[in-house]
């Protein structure tokens, strides 16, 4: 799964991905920032660097920086968990009360792909946490292994009738990636007999959050002229829910992590999946160096968020311009 979402956001710009439901839309409050100086990664008092990863060793740019330390969502608490060490991370869940699932006992929804990685019950048992322990191998020593905490994931399960509840959902999570600065690269929809040409559109495709407030356009031949159409996401979402095979992603990231959500209509109900991946922590192919890898990683952020700007005047000068939401509104916040 982490590899996954790892080869996606490679590509960072080029999603187009699936998502009928009437529900009013409740608008939240605007988040507020911790005034607090120390991150919530800091206050849980685990090292995150050491002689095998941070400044000196091979992954010199481990466990990561982040562009907004102190916000406190659902996916800061995640990525939090990353950049510690395998025993650091096994205590930390230990004490917030999560409860290790032998992967026998894990249903099919659960784990795909059977893997055999290590499994955790939330404290209320409404999800699974799954750390992804990375061996650490350009630190090893002689008669130890280091393993680093590289990633994180969290699946839930809902049923089938929760379709708003798994639109909330989403939106509550794209709530969290704009409060925690983050770049939108890809939001997308797709169900098994969509048609990418129909009006109303049937599946959406947006990369950047000002391509998220322009919408998504099709373009249709009708008595053979063509005509182009906008419609925002959420309307194609609330459409198009609840068909056969329906998925939905949001893709995102800043220089050093990687954050997606993965929504899959199953025969069990819809499945959830939240992940985390700390890109630094990784091991880089032959011949490649952790500072000419992390410039690359700079010039795809600062490139992303380049592009992203630039939509609204690309927009503004295209032949059928859209209709471009406030963001705020789009995302209901007050």
């Amino acid at each position: 799964m982490t590899r996954n979402l790892v080869f996606t956001f490679l590509a960072l710009w080029g999603m187009s991905a699936s998502v009928v439901a009437q529900k009013p839309k409740v608008a939240v409050k605007k988040p507020s920032s911790s005034s607090g100086s120390q991150s919530n990664a800091d206050k849980m008092g685990y090292a995150r660097t050491n002689k095998y990863w941070g400044p000196g060793t091979y992954y010199c740019f481990a466990p990561g920086a982040v562009r907004m330390k102190t916000v406190n969502t659902s996916e800061s608490a995640m990525r939090d968990l990353t950049g510690i060490s395998r025993e650091d991370c096994l205590a930390e869940i230990t004490k917030q009360g999560f409860t290790a699932v032998p992967p026998k006992q894990m249903e099919k929804w659960f784990n795909p792909n059977k893997s055999k990685g290590e499994f955790f019950y939330s404290p209320d048992k409404s999800y699974v946490l799954s750390p992804n322990f990375h061996d650490m191998y350009m630190s090893q020593e002689k008669d130890f292994m280091p393993y680093g905490t590289c990633g994180i994931t969290r699946t839930i399960l809902l049923p089938r009738q929760d379709s708003l509840k798994v639109i909330e959902m989403a939106w509550q999570y794209m709530r969290d990636l704009n409060e925690m600065k983050v770049l939108l690269s890809s939001f997308g929809s797709d169900f098994k007999k969509a048609d990418p040409k129909a009006y109303p559109i049937e599946r959406a495709g947006s990369s950047g959050w000002n391509s998220m407030r322009a919408g998504t356009f099709v373009l249709k031949v009708v008595d053979g002229k063509p005509h182009g159409y906008w419609d925002q996401n959420e309307n194609i979402i609330r459409r198009t829910i609840g068909n056969s095979e329906f998925e939905m992603k949001i893709l995102a990231c800043e220089t050093d992590f990687w954050y997606g959500l993965t929504v899959k209509l199953q025969k069990e109900g819809y499945v959830l999946v939240y992940e985390v991946v700390a890109s630094t922590m990784k091991t880089l192919p032959p011949g490649a160096t952790w500072v000419a890898e992390h410039k690359k990683l700079v010039e795809a952020f600062t490139g992303g968020e380049r592009m992203d700007k630039e939509a609204v005047n690309l927009y503004k000068k295209a032949p059928l311009p859209p209709v471009m939401a406030d963001l705020n509104k789009l995302l209901h916040i007050n």
